[in-house]
């Protein structure tokens, strides 16, 4: 169990030309005089990138790479691909990296490379922060994917669902790093390979030959780089199993892929709230023309419609799949809304401070801060002028979410409908044509290959649409406007009391800094209550909320001089979103019944294939937070191309998940 998100920094020395060294492995990262031609002849010439490319038929090429380093190979393949590769072509470039470079590390590094600057510069700007597990970063407008695992390479591919076409088989020399050659590592790349796959190392060492060769590929010796007498090339000329089955890892009722993958040619995404925006953009990001349908009469209408939301991951302590899942859904959305918003017109990042709630939560924050769970980059103890035994998460903030959404669907490859409720979904078969989907609203009719439901608590008058435990919690936000706040604490005999908030303030509940001379604040969390109505009592609560944070006296506030608004979150009992591909609830239980009978039955055979219709709900009040990365993992699954997610996550969110759960509960009912 991992203890720790926090990665040991790589120990660099600098030669006299500027280049680095580790001293962790006594080796250099690479040669000043020939780093760039050796890369290119190594790696992108003996996989024979340049062919195929040019030549590439599929939307997006595949790369995977032991050892990130300085990022010198990405760059080069990414220089490469644009030059190379028909305009409309993506590159996926995989690399895990045990010991990544801090950003400033990697600025000294590559600004040896003068000719890849334009590259270089992107990549240090959405370089993630140094943090255990899978990072994704979008680059060239989205032309170019990067994922990156930090930490050890048998666990990162492990974890990873992909395609991959060839592999750059990089790193510190076998001899000063045998420990990554394990078995387990080619049994992955085997995995992770199809018919065609091929390899490149700078090495010809035996462990690198000997690993290929027992897993398949055929190995031989080429001229090597330079000086060098030889390296080694190989290629997977045997068939492999359909992609669906060597990604189920015995789990194939979680089956996440395509046994031929579907042309993707107009995406219908049902929901215009910050699930289906970010679907959306993913998509559109990516190529994909895009059709909204909101029911509602303007952009994120429902809980997605708040005034001001804030990033709140409620961090663990336990190392599981669902904390690793929001862990990384928060630095994703972070890098994203930063982006998106240079100006800073609806994103603010001006940090969190986490109050604890009683003795047993100021415990478990020291533990975190003590145990140095996570890089203080992201999580570390709050500041002395901030509420003693507080949490402060400096990437935090809050976002005005209608403008959120609003740039989000202004890409150039979406277009939104309003007014138009999804009455209809029907697949269509033909024995000449891909299966399509035929959507029917109130006022329009029309053919997609592909649809996602982000419909939240609506998914279930869709007959579509699997039998899941979400359900509606209503929440009321509350405002005040600040200078008649103010005004209240001076009546309350609180003179000298200045209301100024430069950071999220959460506990039982929350307020953010003022925006347009208003002070936002709540909320109440009720379950079965379907009234939609703003309720002065509810502004009580939300108001003791308030002075509770604010440290000042109960009743200082007046309930009549609030505003506020109601919205129901979408919620699911785990705490997980529902995120997938939608499969039937019959033909699951039908198709994996032994689990009733043993909980711990495996199988790599997949019953049902996926039939293009996808999910994305749940969010609960982590939308800011999950839904970023849920829309770039649905585009994942409709392209074909490598998940942002661990395989564990996946399948934590899948939404077969629960009829899986009760076939496996159901064993302790069988007769005896």
């Amino acid at each position: 169990m991992l203890t720790s998100y926090q990665l040991e920094k790589p120990s660099l020395s600098w030669g006299d030309d500027g280049a680095p060294h580790s001293n962790q492995f006594d080796d250099v990262y690479f040669d000043k005089e020939s780093g760039l031609e050796e890369t290119r002849y190594v790696f992108l010439h003996n996989n024979h990138l340049a062919e195929r490319w040019k030549s590439l038929k599929k939307n997006a090429f595949v790369i995977a790479e032991t050892g990130f380093g300085t990022g010198l190979n990405f760059l080069c393949a990414w220089q490469d691909f644009l030059a190379e590769a028909p305009s409309d072509k993506q590159l996926h470039f995989i690399s895990v990296e045990k010991y990544p470079l801090t950003k400033g590390m990697l600025i000294d590094a590559l600004k040896m490379w003068p000719s890849l600057s334009h590259f270089s510069q992107q990549l240090i700007e959405a370089y993630p922060e140094i943090c255990h597990g899978m990072h994704r970063v979008e680059l060239e407008q989205g032309k170019i994917q990067l994922t990156l695992w930090f930490g050890e390479a048998e666990e990162g591919f492990a974890a990873l669902n992909a395609d991959v076409d060839a592999w750059f088989l990089d790193g510190f020399a076998p001899s000063k790093n045998p420990e990554m050659w394990t078995d387990n590592l080619f049994k992955h790349i085997h995995r992770l390979s199809h018919q065609g796959t091929t390899c490149a190392t700078f090495t010809a060492a035996g462990i690198v030959r000997r690993g290929l060769q027992s897993v398949g590929f055929d190995v031989k010796k080429v001229k090597g780089f330079g000086q060098k007498r030889e390296m080694v090339v190989a290629e997977l000329k045997q068939p492999t199993a359909a992609l669906s089955e060597r990604m189920s890892q015995g789990q194939s009722w979680f089956n996440l892929r395509q046994e031929k993958q579907t042309e993707v040619t107009h995406v219908l995404v049902v929901g215009a709230g910050l699930a289906g925006a970010n679907t959306a953009y993913a998509l559109a990001s990516q190529g994909i023309n895009v059709t909204v349908w909101e029911q509602g009469d303007h952009i994120a209408c429902g809980a997605s419609g708040n005034p001001q939301g804030m990033l709140y991951p409620k961090l663990a302590s336990q190392d599981t799949p669902v904390n690793r899942f929001y862990l990384s859904a928060y630095l994703h959305a972070t890098r994203l809304y930063s982006i998106l918003d240079k100006q800073k017109a609806f994103w603010d990042q001006c940090g969190l401070i986490q109050i604890p709630k009683n003795e047993k939560e100021t415990e478990r924050f020291e533990k975190l801060i003590n145990e140095k769970r996570y890089p203080e980059t992201i999580l570390r103890a709050a500041e002395d002028n901030d509420r003693e035994g507080s949490l402060l998460l400096p990437l935090s903030g809050w976002v005005v979410l209608t403008q959120l959404c609003e740039k989000l669907l202004s890409h150039k490859n979406i277009k939104v409908s309003l007014n138009t409720r999804l009455e209809s979904l029907s697949q269509i078969h033909s024995a000449s044509q891909p299966i399509s989907w035929e959507a029917i609203s109130s006022n329009q009719q029309a053919c997609f290959s592909h649809v996602v439901l982000c419909t939240a608590n609506d998914t279930e008058a869709l007959d579509v649409a699997p039998n899941t435990p979400a359900h509606p919690i209503r929440g009321q936000v509350s405002f005040i406007d600040i200078e008649k706040a103010q005004a209240a604490c001076k009546a309350k005999g609180e003179s000298d009391y200045k209301i100024d908030i430069n950071k999220v303030l959460c506990e039982f509940g929350y307020v953010s800094p003022s925006i347009n001379g208003l002070l936002h604040f709540g909320s109440t969390y009720d379950l079965k209550d379907h009234d939609d109505q703003v309720r002065d009592e509810d502004h009580k609560r939300n108001l003791a909320i308030l002075e509770r944070l604010l440290l000042l006296p109960k009743g200082t506030f007046d309930s009549k001089e609030c505003g506020g608004r109601v919205s129901y979150r979408c919620a699911v009992p785990d705490y997980t979103p529902i995120v997938g591909p939608v499969q039937s609830d019959k033909v699951c239980q039908q198709a994996y019944a032994a689990l009733s009978k043993n909980a711990k039955w495996r199988s790599d055979k997949v019953i049902e294939p996926i039939n293009q219709l996808y999910m994305n709900i749940g969010h609960g009040s982590r939308g800011l937070i999950s839904t970023p990365l849920s829309g770039s993992y649905i585009a994942s699954l409709i392209l074909g191309t490598p998940s942002p997610l661990e395989q564990d996550i996946s399948h934590k969110l899948h939404p077969s998940r629960f009829i899986i759960r009760d076939l496996k509960r159901s064993q302790n009912n069988q007769p005896h």
